[in-house]
């Protein structure tokens, strides 16, 4: 009987375990070193930055590849939607991929306000793939100065 040869490390002393681990926290994944096996494959949620100073809610996310065109952006009462498609790369038959991490697809973002934004006034850039939204707030919220 052909026995395979496998190498066991105890708890710790394995020489990869750190860098698992950091790779699986920068991921974000919820089940560290296990494999599970999707029918959708990899999801694509862009990460966005919110702040907040004085006068307006700024919104920023990475959106490489990607165009203000190919967003829906919708801004309603005192939610904001944003919704696109990030398309993946199609690769020739013959080609081996030994590592595919980049994520494609669709997504949607919501985020809700407290009363008080003036949609009608925000203003929407997109420069070398670094969406920004601004959302300013209504001016009698403001405090006085």
């Amino acid at each position: 009987m052909d026995k395979q040869r496998q190498t066991y490390y105890a708890p710790d002393s394995d020489p990869y375990a750190q860098t698992r681990a950091e790779k699986d926290f920068m991921r974000g994944d919820p089940f560290p070193g296990v494999d599970l096996p999707t029918t959708i494959g990899p999801i694509f949620s862009p990460d966005f930055d919110l702040l907040e100073t004085t006068g307006e809610y700024l919104l920023l996310a990475d959106l490489p590849g990607l165009e203000i065109g190919d967003l829906d952006i919708e801004l309603t009462a005192n939610s904001l939607t944003i919704t696109g498609e990030r398309e993946g790369e199609s690769f020739a038959r013959d080609t081996a991929c030994h590592a595919l991490e980049r994520r494609f697809g669709c997504f949607l973002r919501r985020f809700n306000f407290p009363e008080g934004v003036d949609g009608a006034k925000s203003l929407v850039s997109m420069v070398n793939g670094v969406l920004a939204i601004e959302v300013p707030k209504r001016m009698e919220g403001l405090p006085d100065c």
